[in-house]
């Protein structure tokens, strides 16, 4: 699962990452995140009235419109690919409200003795990375609109799988137009065939298990203790 990520990229950042996708920015510049956790502020990409995207502040946990009670999102901040098809809460979302969402990375926390390890796993080439996502639009009772997105994930590769079974479904931006634009099954070839993303991971200190925490340093490495 993914249940915390980063973003201190920019703007500049993202444009070039999304490449050939044609990307619409918000005026204002990204506020840096180093702990953003469920139900807080991201930011998502979605398909815009042409063959490009728009980048949009989003909630974390995605609450389709049938959802009575907002707890919902802590439940649905992730989507399992196997699922997204026939899940109730996302199988409207896959056919048509797909999203990308950019992060710096994310932490993953492993099971040791005495308790979990965070880990920092973040793109290794690049200041940012594509999760695959859905997203969700309701009224948020002031007569505007609530925008919820979902990060979809699938089983951990290889060289993750120590630190967690699962992770994020991470696209390559060849794949961002059909992804945001095309049909459910052009959508799901995409998913089945991603690569696995070029990564680092690393123990970081376990301060960023408290999520009123938010600075730069719980992304430093840290020495675990010997075996």
């Amino acid at each position: 699962m993914c249940g915390r990520d980063t973003f201190k990229a920019t703007w500049q950042d993202v444009f070039a990452a999304s490449q050939p996708l044609v990307l619409k920015l918000p005026d204002e510049p990204p506020v840096p995140t180093y702990n953003r956790a469920p139900t807080q502020r991201g930011w998502s990409v979605i398909a815009d009235d042409q063959d490009g995207g728009v980048v949009l502040p989003m909630r974390w946990g995605l609450l389709p419109p049938w959802a009575k009670d907002t707890r919902l999102a802590y439940s649905t901040i992730n989507a399992r690919l196997d699922g997204v098809t026939t899940k109730p809460a996302f199988r409207s979302a896959w056919r048509s409200r797909r999203c990308l969402v950019p992060t710096s990375g994310y932490y993953e926390w492993q099971p040791v003795a005495g308790g979990k390890q965070p880990w920092f796993i973040h793109p290794v080439d690049a200041p940012v990375m594509f999760f695959a996502g859905l997203y969700e639009a309701r009224p948020d009772g002031a007569g505007g609109e609530l925008l919820t997105y979902s990060i979809i994930t699938r089983e951990a590769d290889p060289e993750l799988a120590d630190i967690h079974d699962r992770m994020p479904l991470v696209l390559p931006p060849e794949t961002f137009r059909d992804w945001l634009h095309g049909t459910p099954d052009d959508a799901m070839a995409i998913a089945l065939a991603a690569p696995a993303p070029h990564v680092e991971a690393y123990p970081v200190d376990r301060a960023v298990g408290n999520v009123r925490n938010d600075r730069p340093d719980l992304i430093a490495p840290v020495q675990l203790p010997a075996a």
